[in-house]
């Protein structure tokens, strides 16, 4: 592996990627022709290897013990090692886990078979995100004009305890089973709920690539199984232990940020060691703002260092959702920071960017 692989910081003496001008204002920053931020492709690829084969040693040592305390122990083990994984996941759909782009998509599958499920319905729903964050479709964290506040309330719940990893798989097989090359769905009426709008990246899926990320799931698990003597109990805790851990941490960037698809995100400021299992992933508002920059130089490229602490943010998404017009003052579900609480009584009109 060539040192450069392992650079983290480009040339100093080049100008900024991100400006505090162009951050503050959540200027989306357009990829660059210069070579200051190569894809560490062989890191990526020994990190991939040693992810992978750490997940899998969990989980044989956990099926091979009936120690419950151990068992736990390995869950919550097991919970970050697949963080990192799902991570590395994550710079697959952006095409930048490699520079070869079968090699990119072959790791993405590979890394997505433990998820399990299939990355290419990750990839259109993760790249649509990019550009409907905070939009109505993907307002949880608020409950919305029509919308049942209790049935709103209780869905943001579930999701951030587990759903949202759950529905991942799930949604994968229902589509796997979808004949012909498209997924059709009728068009939503202008009073449709959230979840119905959010349900229409499905027409962008294709079945026939979700069929073969699902049989790699299926080969890899077949061949797991026997080999490891893996047994279904002890698997389950594990992912049980990943599934709330992730569906939680997956909004804590996101909850009550302004109503932008840019800056609606934070930077989080994380324990170093974590940071790097996460692959600074913390740098999230970051990523928005330069989402094609690799993860080794994203704390190098943000405008500022994180001050906002990654665990009170983390007490905070357990908080109850508000209706979005009793929340905050229109102009601020648009774009800037959020008001301090005690400025959200406001006569403004709630006219909504979306």
């Amino acid at each position: 592996m060539r040192i450069e692989a392992l650079a983290s910081r480009p040339d100093d003496a080049a100008p900024p990627l991100i400006s505090d001008g162009a951050a503050a204002a959540g200027q989306w920053i357009p990829r660059r022709k210069d070579r200051r931020y190569p894809i560490p492709g062989r890191l990526n690829l020994l990190l991939t290897s040693v992810q992978m084969l750490a997940a899998l040693a969990i989980l044989c040592v956990a099926s091979n013990t009936k120690n419950f305390y151990l068992i736990a122990g390995l869950a919550v083990g097991f919970a970050f090692t697949m963080q990192m994984g799902f991570c590395l996941a994550h710079e697959a759909v952006h095409s930048k886990l490699h520079s070869n782009r079968r090699l990119n998509l072959a790791m993405g599958i590979l890394l997505f078979s433990l998820f399990p499920g299939s990355v290419h319905f990750f990839e259109v729903a993760h790249l649509l995100h990019h550009r409907r964050n905070r939009s109505n479709d993907e307002l949880e964290d608020y409950v919305l004009p029509g919308e049942n506040p209790w049935f709103k309330r209780t869905m943001y719940f579930l999701l951030i305890s587990g759903l949202f990893w759950l529905l991942l798989p799930l949604s994968s097989i229902v589509v796997a089973f979808i004949p012909g090359r498209k997924v059709k769905l009728p068009r939503p009426e202008d009073g449709a709920g959230s979840f119905r709008k959010f349900a229409q990246f499905l027409t962008e899926v294709r079945p026939g690539r979700v069929r073969r990320d699902l049989l790699v799931t299926v080969l890899v698990w077949v061949v797991a199984f026997p080999a490891l003597h893996l047994h279904f109990v002890p698997i389950a805790i594990c992912y049980a232990a990943f599934g709330f851990s992730w569906a939680s941490q997956q909004y804590i960037y996101h909850v009550r940020t302004p109503r932008h698809a840019v800056l609606g995100a934070y930077d989080l400021k994380l324990w170093k060691p974590l940071e790097l299992l996460y692959l600074h992933f913390n740098y999230h508002l970051t990523h928005h703002l330069a989402e094609w920059v690799p993860w080794n130089y994203l704390p190098s490229i943000a405008a500022q260092q994180p001050t906002r602490g990654y665990a009170s943010t983390y007490v905070k998404l357990w908080q109850t959702p508000e209706g979005v017009e009793r929340a905050w003052p229109a102009q601020y579900q648009r774009s800037g920071p959020l008001p301090e609480r005690v400025e959200r009584n406001s006569s403004i009109p709630m006219e909504l960017p979306w």
